[in-house]
C-alpha cells in the first residue's frame, strides 16, 4: 500500500514537472515569435508617406545633406535596459515633437536611423518612423524591422519594466524618391545560448538607392554588434567584401566601433565596453572609403567627435564613410537630449550646380 502511495505521488510529481515545463516552452515559444528573422539579404519595404506640410525637391540638387542617429527608440539613455523605467505615451509625443523640431533645423536630405519603434508595446505602438517622415516632411521611408517578437521579458523584474512586444529596427528617410532597397541580417552570436538568441535582435544593414536628381546614390545605414569584438569585426569583413561587387557612396550608422587612435579603450563610466585589441575600425578601413571625420581630425580634439553616451560623450560610435570622389563640404556632431546617441551630419558636393546665366 505504502509503494502504491509512493508510486502515485511520484506519477503526480512528474505530471506537475511536465506540465510547468510545456507551459514554459509553450510561453518561450510565443513570446519569441518568430523566433528567428531572416538571415540573408532579402527586399526590404518601402513606403511613401504622406508628408504633413510642403516638399521642395529641387529638380537638379548638387549638394546631399546626409544624417545618421540612433534614436534609442526615443527613450533616450537606459533604452538598453539596466536603467529602463516605462514612460507615459506623452512622453514618446513630445519626444518625437522635438525630433521633428531638430530635425527641420537641420535640415538633411537623407537621414538614416538605427534603433526605431515601429509597432512595440513600450512605445504605445507608435511607428516613430512613418510619423516622423509625416511630421518633418520626409515622403519617402525604407524600414528594415530587425527585432521583433510577441513578448520581451526584459528587463527581467519587475514584470512592470518588461519591454513587451517589440517591432523595431532601422529606417532610412529621404526627401528624394527612394527607388530600391535590401536588407541583410547578420547571424545572432554564436557564443550565446538559444534561449538568448531566441530574444536579441539582428544586428543588420540596408541599402537604399536614391534617386538624387540627375544621380542615383547608393546609401547603406547599419547597426552592428555592440558586445562581441570578433562578431563586429566578421560583420564589417562580410560588408567590405559585398562591395568589391556592389560598390556603394555612402555607409553610416552605429558601428559599436571607437576609433584606431583613441585615447581610452576600455573602463568608462557608462559601462565596461572593451575595445582592447578591438580590429573592427582598421577592418573598415579595407572599404577604400574615407571617414567624415579623419582620425588625424579626431586625435587632435577627441571629445569635440564623441557621440556616446549623449549626456556624457566618452566615445565615439557612429560614423559616415564616403566615396572619396565625393567633395565632402562639412561635418559636425549635432548637439541632442533626445537619444543616447548623438546625430552625426556631414554635406557632400555630389554634382556641379546648374543654372540659367541668363536667368533675371
Amino acid at each position: 500500500m505504502s509503494f502504491y502511495k509512493g508510486e502515485k505521488g511520484l506519477k503526480v510529481f512528474f505530471i506537475l514537472i511536465g506540465s510547468v515545463f510545456f507551459i514554459l516552452m509553450s510561453f518561450l515559444l510565443y513570446a519569441s515569435y518568430p523566433w528567428s528573422l531572416q538571415d540573408k539579404t532579402f527586399t526590404g519595404e518601402i513606403i511613401h508617406v504622406e508628408p504633413e506640410g510642403m516638399v521642395n525637391n529641387e529638380e537638379f540638387p548638387s549638394v546631399l545633406k546626409i544624417q545618421t542617429w540612433n534614436l534609442g527608440f526615443l527613450f533616450g539613455e537606459g533604452s538598453d535596459g539596466p536603467k529602463y523605467q516605462p514612460k507615459e505615451k506623452v512622453f514618446y509625443e513630445q519626444k518625437i515633437a522635438s525630433l521633428v523640431d531638430q530635425i527641420k533645423s537641420s535640415s538633411p536630405d537623407v537621414i538614416c536611423l538605427q534603433e526605431v519603434d515601429f509597432e512595440s508595446s513600450r512605445s504605445f505602438d507608435i511607428n516613430q518612423a512613418t510619423e516622423l517622415a509625416k511630421k518633418a516632411n520626409y515622403p519617402y521611408v525604407a524600414l528594415a524591422v530587425s527585432w521583433e517578437s510577441h513578448y520581451i521579458p526584459f528587463p527581467y523584474w519587475p514584470l512592470s519594466r518588461n519591454f513587451g512586444r517589440v517591432k523595431s529596427g532601422g529606417a532610412i528617410l529621404s526627401k528624394y524618391p527612394i527607388i530600391s532597397h535590401q536588407v541583410h541580417f547578420y547571424h545572432k552570436p554564436t557564443s550565446k545560448p538559444w534561449w538568448y538568441n531566441l530574444f536579441y535582435p539582428h544586428r543588420y544593414f540596408q541599402k537604399v538607392e536614391i534617386e538624387f536628381g540627375e544621380k542615383k546614390l547608393k546609401v547603406i545605414s547599419l547597426h552592428l554588434d555592440a558586445y562581441d569584438k570578433q562578431d563586429r569585426r566578421s560583420q564589417i569583413a562580410y560588408l567590405v567584401e559585398t562591395l568589391k561587387s556592389s560598390p556603394v557612396d555612402f555607409i553610416s550608422g552605429d558601428f559599436n566601433m571607437i576609433p584606431d587612435v583613441a585615447s581610452k579603450r576600455s573602463k568608462f563610466v557608462t559601462n565596461s565596453d572593451d575595445y582592447e585589441n578591438d580590429p573592427s575600425f582598421s577592418e573598415m578601413k579595407k572599404s577604400g572609403l574615407s571617414e567624415v571625420i579623419p582620425e588625424t581630425i579626431y586625435a587632435e580634439d577627441e571629445s569635440s567627435y564623441m557621440t556616446f553616451p549623449a549626456s556624457r560623450p566618452e566615445r565615439r560610435l557612429d560614423y559616415i564613410f564616403f566615396n572619396p570622389g565625393l567633395k565632402m563640404i562639412k561635418a559636425e556632431i549635432l548637439p541632442s537630449a533626445l537619444s543616447d546617441h548623438l546625430p552625426l551630419k556631414a554635406s557632400f558636393q555630389v554634382s556641379n550646380p546648374k543654372f540659367n546665366p541668363y536667368s533675371q
